[in-house]
């Protein structure tokens, strides 16, 4: 067919399309189509979202696949035929956000679709782009694509408009099934395109020997756009890729058996094998029941591709839980080596793997094992245009979500699950197996309906009591058929009931524990007591190593944990974790509970009494914050399910201590949650063990957090009440009294209320030498940490040769005094460098900023920190105080970049920044137009957070709502 005539097809085919879409619209609808149908009609009604701020950020992350979108629209659709109109695609694309932003339930879900549609297109870009020739091959598959996309956004509408036919689920059911609907056409969509990026991959190739075309303007469209609609998704500045590969991080336990799973392995084969891992991003969710060996298959293709030399990096991702997610992207970050990467700064990790993911040549894999629920590992998924990702999950709604496809994975047929069983048994049974014993064991199999987890707990079994599988059998029928557990099949419950009943009472109370911990890596120093540790205070399994070791053996034989020697670390299967605890007893799973309680809370750190932080411990903290979240989980539910089930006074200690480290990370909704679950459990301890140290750090926390969030009248009244706790101990302890009352001077001076926050100052200082008078060194000497607590106030409140003199002391109590605490210094620098700075020496207080900043950074901590962000911010002012505007607008970029990262919960803090960088630019020939737009965005923040805050054109109005501790 000749050039022209195809063209003229493609754009009949395209005004085809266009006509059964648009008729399968409202009249309104129709009209919202035709008359706004221009990329800027499209900006207008986006702008319209920003009056909510989750709403508003939901279309910031939509931004990028716009891009896309008008690359693959204006640089290619329109050049495929005459006369392509393809305004059509920006007045359904202006129809469809207009809809969502009526139906906010729906934003979500819909904007996950688009951004997915969206990515897919931006890969067909990078193929249209490299073909040099745009052949009539490319432009048909172009053309399709384009289709593909009017008919879903058509579907989209009427779906939302309700004319698509939706199934309606019990009560009970997740609400997400009812977007199923929805979600199908989402994959058939996709489907489609991955097609027709697998078809154009294999015709650029061809394209390049054709001829050449200019696609510079393509790309400076694309990049114009980018100030347009992203900046405030600008990420860290990274440099280039100097990761260290090979990089391979698995589980450290993993089993040695592999057996059949051969067709999944290879349908998984297949799918990733469609499009080159070096040109071409997939991914696949492999889902079905708990036991079935889904982790198993997915460990055995990733250790496939590296023995075939296919991957330069894997990684596994533990998903059952955020942090948990969290841990594991710092461990990658931290393998890779990553520039800037840091042991405890999640946040600033998750963004430099992500980066690399999307950025990096090498060939990966990513494992999502055990994953929950898609919105958990949402943030977490890679846009990235090569590599693949794999999810293993229970829920069979991954398969429409996220990944490309999903794979579902049985129970085994009656034959492969006696072959197993055999298979397992191999060391105990001969090759030339009896009849009787092949017919037991093939009632075996049929009984546990080829599960595979099953199976391998009932070959334990046989093996610890050292039977045939004949008289097992025999023995296995004389076990009641109705027992009740988490299974719907009573021969798999009855299995477990026979498993735990024959562990001996030392090896039940070591799994017990294990059930309320983090199941996939338990430390087995977890379970050996310290050197500075009271073994009489520790469950009686703690004592004897001999036992211990024989205990353990009894499990792994058992096949109801795993052991990996390398790490010391076990490991068990959440469906072994949750079937457990429904054998137990009430008063065994409280037994339990308590148990997992004391052997956390010994192993957890506390911070010295002389201190008032955990800084100098953050790494032993993040090693067993896992297993602090699984027990305030773990809690919850118990309380839920038995509303007698109570806590330890060592729980709520320990609980106590996490809320320390949580606080000091900046991890204010996991603090806030530990928070709530240990309200409730002290509330269950006897009146006369709820101790003033339990209430009084427990309340500590609660108004620190709220301070930090932006609430402080209400902060400063439970700070006010933790003093008052502290105040009724018997004997009086001035010392923890002292803090009490630091912490509610730093609320007051938040407030602004600078002569109130002196007078607690005063009284923590009072109460500090108070406690220092009675002991032998150090006599009437104050921490540091008080010391510029004070001074902040009194800088702030226009005193600032007392702030001056005063810090100056802390700064030099800091450096005599071993360990070195880099952290107090760094706030003491920040201190005398507002000191510094309000005194208009503004050399010497970039000096100490700068300073500042250094010490937190090599204390190893973290970049996303904001007090961090507060050092950026304060380099940015001090830069412009001296004129030096291109570093001024540098910092205070590198300082939106670290606040935007937590603007939803510091609100100040980033528009403080925002407003900054605005008088920055105005200053700048060419910056008068983002001044603007960023000053209205700092203003309308302002709003939304404080109406009456005061003038918006004045800096102090933003400062004096930001946490005393970094302003």
């Amino acid at each position: 067919m000749e050039s022209t005539e195809l063209e003229q097809l493609l754009s009949d085919q395209w005004r085809s399309t266009l006509s059964t879409c648009c008729g399968r619209l409202e009249r309104d609808d129709l009209h919202q189509v035709l008359d706004y149908n221009s990329w800027d009609d499209l900006q207008d009604q986006i702008v319209k979202s920003r009056g909510d701020e989750s709403t508003h950020q939901e279309f910031a992350m939509f931004a990028p696949g716009l891009m896309k979108l008008k690359t693959f629209t204006e640089s290619w659709v329109s050049r495929a035929g005459p006369k392509m109109d393809t305004s059509a695609i920006w007045g359904f694309t202006r129809l469809v956000i207009k809809l969502v932003q009526e139906e906010k339930e729906a934003i979500p879900h819909v904007l996950r679709m688009l951004r997915g549609v969206c990515h897919k297109i931006g890969i067909l870009n990078n193929y249209y782009a490299e073909a040099q020739t745009f052949t009539q091959e490319l432009k048909e598959a172009c053309v399709e694509s384009g289709i593909a996309i009017l008919y879903f956004f058509s579907d989209v509408v009427k779906f939302i408009r309700d004319d698509m036919p939706v199934t309606y689920y019990r009560p009970g059911q997740p609400s997400d099934l009812e977007w199923r609907p929805l979600e199908e056409k989402f994959s058939f969509v996709s489907r489609q395109i991955d097609e027709l990026s697998s078809r154009s991959e294999k015709l650029f190739k061809f394209a390049r020997r054709s001829g050449s075309f200019d696609d510079s303007v393509a790309k400076q469209r694309e990049s114009d756009m980018l100030p347009m609609l992203s900046r405030q998704l600008t990420q860290l500045s990274l440099p280039e890729e100097q990761a260290r590969l090979p990089c391979v991080i698995l589980p450290s336990i993993r089993t040695s058996r592999f057996f059949d799973r051969t067709d999944v392995i290879e349908r998984m084969e297949a799918h990733f094998n469609e499009a080159d891992i070096e040109t071409s991003f997939r991914s696949l969710a492999i889902h079905g029941l708990g036991g079935v060996g889904k982790s198993t298959v997915a460990l055995r293709y990733a250790e496939n591709k590296l023995q075939r030399g296919e991957l330069d990096a894997l990684f596994w991702v533990y998903s059952e839980k955020l942090v948990s997610i969290r841990q594991s992207f710092t461990d990658i970050a931290m393998r890779l080596k990553l520039p800037d990467a840091r042991p405890g700064d999640h946040d600033e990790n998750h963004a430099l793997v992500l980066n690399w993911l999307q950025h990096t040549e090498c060939r990966w894999l990513i494992v999502y094992d055990n994953a929950e629920e898609p919105d958990l590992i949402r943030d977490y998924w890679p846009l990235a245009s090569r590599g693949h990702a794999l999810i293993t999950t229970r829920n069979p709604i991954f398969g429409f979500e996220l990944v490309d496809r999903g794979i579902e994975i049985s129970s085994w047929d009656n034959e492969t699950g006696l072959k197993f069983l055999l298979h397992l048994l191999s060391t105990g049974v001969s090759s030339d197996i009896e009849e009787d014993e092949a017919t037991s064991a093939h009632q075996l199999s049929q009984k546990l309906c080829g599960h595979a987890l099953a199976i391998s707990a009932m070959a334990g079994l046989i093996h610890r009591r050292a039977l045939s599988i004949t008289e097992f059998m025999k023995f296995y029928s004389q076990h009641p058929s109705e027992v009740h557990g988490i299974s719907g099949n009573r021969s798999i419950n009855a299995l477990w009931e026979i498993s735990f009943k024959s562990l001996d009472p030392q090896s039940h109370a070591i799994l017990g524990v294990m059930s309320f911990i983090e199941p996939d890596s338990i430390p087995q120093s977890l379970f050996e007591p310290g050197s500075r540790t009271d073994s009489s205070l520790l469950p009686m399994f703690c004592s004897d190593p001999f036992h211990f070791s024989e205990a353990i053996e009894n499990l792994l034989t058992l096949a109801l944990i795993k052991r990996d020697k390398v790490s010391r670390t076990f490991s068990l299967h959440r469906l072994v974790q949750t079937s457990f605890k429904y054998f137990m007893t009430p008063e065994q799973r409280q037994k339990a509970f308590n148990d997992a309680t004391i052997l956390v809370s010994k192993a957890f750190p506390r911070r010295d009494s002389n201190v008032a932080q955990l800084y100098l411990m953050w790494d032993r903290c993040a090693l067993y914050l896992q297993h602090v979240i699984s027990l305030k989980d773990c809690f919850r539910e118990e309380k839920k399910a038995n509303p007698k089930f109570s806590a330890l006074q060592t729980y709520c200690d320990l609980n106590n201590a996490c809320q320390r480290y949580l606080l000091e990370l900046n991890s204010y909704d996991e603090l806030a949650d530990l928070i709530e679950v240990n309200t409730i459990a002290l509330n269950t301890l006897p009146e006369e063990e709820r101790s003033i140290s339990l209430q009084g750090s427990l309340t500590s926390h609660k108004g620190q957090l709220l301070v930090r969030l932006g609430n402080a009248e209400e902060g400063v009244t439970w700070l006010k009440k933790s003093y008052e706790i502290r105040n009724r101990d018997v004997p009086f302890n001035p010392r923890e009294s002292s803090w009490a009352a630091d912490n509610a001077a730093a609320g007051f001076a938040t407030l602004n209320d600078f002569a109130e926050a002196m007078k607690w100052h005063e009284l923590a200082r009072d109460h500090f030498k108070e406690w220092s008078d009675r002991q032998a060194e150090n006599t009437g000497e104050w921490p540091a940490e008080i010391m510029n607590s004070m001074g902040l106030s009194l800088v702030w409140s226009g005193q600032s040769k007392r702030a001056r003199d005063l810090m100056n002391e802390a700064l030099a109590q800091v450096e005599s005094t071993e360990p070195y605490n880099w952290a107090v210094a760094a706030y003491t620098h920040f201190g005398l460098g507002t000191v510094e700075r309000h005194d208009r020496n503004y050399e010497q207080a970039e000096s100490h900023f700068m300073e500042a900043q250094n010490l937190w950074l090599k204390g190893d901590q973290m970049r996303s920190d904001p007090f961090n962000g507060a050092c950026m911010y304060r380099l940015g002012c001090t830069a412009l105080d001296r004129g030096q505007l291109e570093a001024a607008i540098k910092h205070l970029r590198d300082a939106i970049v670290v606040t935007e990262m937590r603007k939803g919960n510091m609100v100040p803090e980033y528009t403080r920044c925002l407003f900054k960088l605005s008088e920055a630019l105005e200053q700048e020939p060419r910056g008068s137009a983002e001044a603007r737009r960023i000053r209205e965005e700092a203003e309308r923040l302002l709003l939304q957070r404080a109406p009456n805050a005061g003038n918006p054109g004045k800096q102090s109005t933003y400062e004096n709502l930001v946490c005393i501790l970094w302003r």
